[in-house]
Order: structure tokens, then sequence, then C-alpha cells
């Protein structure tokens, strides 16, 4: 059973082998097929223009049209959502939203009428090469055939030496070809579907044969939807990498500097129509708004002129600087009646008759000829008496009789002054409580007046922030602002991407291999099949 399963990969590797060889021995062919395949090779480098790719960086900036405006727009959030104006305000990039602009057909259908791709120029004994610079013949269609064209016009166009003009022309709406001749150009060509025109684009070239084509736009915006690379750079950077390759460089760098353009310009469009809106919409408020406010101030004037007032936050205020001197005036009085009425039972109390009366108590402070003043002086009159004399002395009766004569006078004059304090505060009390009346039919008069005065200063902000906002719009429709800035212009790279030398070496060894080894084993499979034929009649 071994020995069997050790023939077994001999046999196959002696077949391999003998097939190799068999193959080897006509080396002859694989010399054949690769000089054979080196033809085209040759050609398809000769031929195939040279290639590059194309780069263009730009970074999309974030709307800020509200910054600066010269108010807390966060404070009013609710008041401008509520007038419809929320969508105003600048938000984050969406990266997505904007390469979609930027591929939309509609924008790539405006770059191409602005560089007219859609009019191909071929270039004379070369294949399908679409020129772009150095075109010698330039045809021009009408705008009304541009909006209208649903199909490709190909115009073959022969000049003679002689200056002579032939022109062979397919359209969509002709199943013929249509054959014009000119004995110069410029020509006008006049077809059902619009007019072009046919001329020299700059120094006269003759003689010339040349193939041009007219697509619509939208066909061509098409076809390079599919050509242009867009990529973002990086999750966390607003920046996209735009990509295109082109053999003529010059058309390649104006297609991505014309998209850009485009791009800023439609943008700049869409926010410049907005802002008109806007500003449209906010003159109406704006003058709904002062309607409003001016009817309110009609009001308030009615009811100053109706309850005779001329500022009632100032009288209000008045009123309440009168009741506080008021009231400070009253307390002083008050704490004077309490310090009288403390002195008073101080003299009538029995144990203080012949005491000093503190000096702290004296309602007639710095007064030396006062009554209590005199009534102390005779107080010490007669304590200096009572130290110097002895026993029954009559000058003590005496002094003893004008101390309470004094003493007398020091109850009139303490009661003359609680009278007189007493009137005093009476009379303040009696201001304060006409001033209290009359502050208590200010709060009715007043709730009324702050409920005008508060819908008062809410139009009046109202007003100012739709006006800041309308000043900001009409600024910023002045103001000229790109939504993608460019931080790196397009440019082209060093090494062009084609002819492919790898995919002319690869091709020619697939060439010299599989043509050899098919055309070898077809034959070797024929023969088998021949001399089975022959065996079995």
């Amino acid at each position: 059973m071994k020995n069997m399963e050790s023939i077994q990969p001999d046999k196959e590797t002696i077949s391999l082998k003998k097939i190799i060889i068999s193959y080897v021995r006509h080396w002859k062919l694989f010399v054949i097929a690769g000089i054979i395949s080196f033809i085209p090779a040759l050609l398809y480098l000769i031929f195939t223009p040279k290639t590059y790719e194309l780069m263009a960086k730009i970074q999309l900036l974030e709307d800020k049209s509200n910054a600066g405006s010269g108010f807390n727009v966060g404070e009013a959030t609710g008041l401008m959502k509520s007038f419809g104006l929320g969508g105003i305000s600048g938000g984050s990039v969406n990266l997505d939203d904007e390469m979609a602009k930027l591929t939309s057909i509609s924008t790539l259908k405006e770059m191409v009428l602005a560089l007219g791709l859609n009019v191909s120029y071929y270039k004379p004994y070369a294949y399908q090469y679409k020129m772009y610079e150095d075109i010698p013949l330039r045809l021009v269609p009408d705008n009304a055939i541009l909006s209208k064209l649903n199909g490709t016009y190909t115009f073959d166009v022969n000049i003679k030496k002689d200056g002579r003009v032939s022109v062979k022309i397919e359209s969509p709406e002709s199943e013929d070809k249509i054959r014009l001749n000119f004995e110069s150009l410029p020509a006008n060509i006049e077809l059902d579907g619009g007019n072009f025109t046919l001329s020299y684009a700059g120094d006269v070239v003759k003689p010339l044969s040349m193939d041009i084509e007219v697509a619509p736009a939208g066909w061509t915006a098409e076809t390079l939807s599919d050509e242009l690379s867009f990529e973002d750079y990086s999750k966390n950077a607003n920046v996209i990498e735009i990509s295109y390759t082109d053999y003529e460089r010059r058309r390649g760098l104006d297609m991505l500097n014309k998209l850009i353009d485009i791009y800023n310009y439609q943008e700049d469009s869409v926010k410049r129509h907005e802002s008109e809106k806007s500003i449209e919409f906010l003159d109406g408020r704006i003058q709904s708004v002062m309607n409003d406010l001016s009817k309110v101030e009609m009001k308030i004037e009615r009811y100053k002129i109706q309850n005779k007032m001329t500022d009632i936050e100032y009288d209000v205020q008045f009123y309440v600087e009168q009741v506080k001197d008021l009231q400070v005036k009253i307390i002083e009085l008050e704490a004077q009646m309490r310090v009288v009425e403390l002195l008073d039972s101080y003299i009538k109390d029995p144990q203080n008759r012949y005491n000093l009366i503190p000096a702290l108590l004296s309602i007639s402070d710095g007064e030396k000829s006062s009554p209590i003043s005199t009534y102390n002086e005779a107080l010490l009159e007669r304590a200096k008496i009572l130290q110097s004399t002895k026993g029954n002395n009559p000058l003590i009766d005496q002094v003893n009789k004008q101390v309470d004569q004094l003493r007398e006078s020091v109850y009139l004059s303490i009661e003359n002054a609680k009278k007189g304090v007493k009137m005093t505060l009476d009379d303040l009390t009696s201001k304060e409580k006409q001033l209290m009346d009359k502050m208590g039919a200010v709060p009715s008069i007043e709730r009324e007046y702050v409920d005008y005065k508060r819908q008062q200063e809410i139009f009046q902000a109202v007003y100012l922030i739709l006006l800041q906002k309308r000043e900001d719009l009409a600024l910023s429709i002045g103001e000229k602002k790109e939504r993608a800035r460019v931080i790196e212009t397009p440019y082209v790279k060093q090494h062009p991407i084609g002819p492919r030398k790898l995919y002319a070496a690869f091709g020619m060894l697939l060439f010299t291999l599989l043509v050899p080894i098919g055309y070898l084993f077809g034959k070797e499979q024929f023969l088998a099949l021949k001399k089975e034929f022959k065996e079995t009649k």
C-alpha cells in the first residue's frame, strides 16, 4: 500500500516535467509570440498620452455670521425662534452634505458650461484624444440649443488648402448625415436643433481635418462625477481632498479651480438669498413692532394725563425719601421722649432728692444756664456747705429751700420738654400719615402703569433685536465669504500615472505565455481527437 502511494506522486511529477519539456521544445513559438506582443505594448506606450493626477485640498468653514453681532443672541434664542429666524444661525459642517453638493450634477454641469467641456475637440491622428489647449478650431453653440440639447452632435470638419470648408454632421434629429460647404470661416451652421458658429481659434491653420463633438452638458457632468474623486482628509478635520486624472494638465487644473469657485459662489448666493428674504421678513416684523410700540406709548400718555402724573417713579421715590426723613426724625424724638421720661422718673424718686442729675440724661446738653445745670450747681454748693458746717446751721435750711425751689423749676422744665417733644412728634406723625395715605393710592395706579411700561419695554427690546439682526444681515450681504477655503491650490503630481510600463510588461508576459500554450494545447487535443476518431473507424 505504501509503495502505491509513493509511486503516484512520482508519476505526476514525471508527467508535469514531460509537459514542460514538450512546451520548451517549441521555444521558437514563444519567442515569436514575445516579438509579436512587443509591438502592441510599444504602440501602447507610444500612443497613450501621459496621464497625470491632479490634487487640491479645501477646508470647509463653519458659518459664523452671527459672531460679533453686538448683542447676546443666546439670551434671545427663544424670541428669535418665535420669529422664524432660528435657521439663520450658523452650525457645524457636515462633510457628507458638502461633498454631495460638490459632486451634484447641477454643480458639475455649471462647471462644464463655464469651461466648454461639453464640446470635445478630437486631436487629428490620435485615438480619442480630447484637446483642451492649442485648439485650432472653435465651435460655439448658441444659448438656446444648450438648454434643450437632447443628443450628441458630431461634426467632421475638413479644411482644404484653398480655405474652403466641408462639414459632415450627425445630429439626433436626423438619421442621415448633413453635408455643408463653406467658402471660409467663420461660418454659421443652422440646424433644426439650433445654430452653431464655427471659426478659427487663433491663427489660421489649414489644411485641417478634425472631429468635433457636442454633447449635453448633463451627460458630460455625469461622466465627470465618476472621474472626480472626493475624500475627507480625516474624521476630525473639515478638509476635503479633490483629485482628478487627465492627460491635459491645464484642463484638470481649470476644472478643479472652477469647481471650487462655483461651489463658493453657489454657497454665497444661497446665503445672500436667505439674507435678503430674512431682511424682507424682518422689515415687516419691525414695522409691526413699531406700530404696537406706538399704541402702547399713546396709552401711557393718556394714562398719565388722566391720573395727573408726571413721572410715577420719581413721585414714589420722592414720597419714600420724605417718609424716610420723617421716620428718622420721629425715631430721634421718640428717643428724646424716652430720655425725658427717664429724667422725670429719676428726679421724682425720693431717693434721688439731693442727687445730681446725670449729664447723660440732660435734655439741655451744653446749656450751662438751663434749670438742670443750675440745679446741679446748687446741689454741689449744698454739698460743700454740708462738708464745712456741722450741726443745725440755718444756712443749710436756706440752701435746702433753694434746692427745693430749683427742683420745682426742673419739674416744670421737664414737663415743658415733654410737651414740646410730644407736639413735634405728633406733627411729624401726622405728616407721615399724610404721605402714607398718598402712597397708599399709588399701588393701583402703579400696577396699571407698570403693565403699560412693561409692554413698552418688551416692544422696545424686540425692536432693538430685530433692528440689530437686520443690520447684521445687511452687512453680511455686502461681504463675500468663501465657504471652501483653498489650503492647497490645485497642482499636478510630479510623476505621470499613465501609460503604465508595468501594464505593458504584464500584457507582453501574458501574451507570450498564454497564446503559445493555448496553441500547443489546442493542437495536442486536436491530434488526440483525430487519432481517437481513426481508431474508432
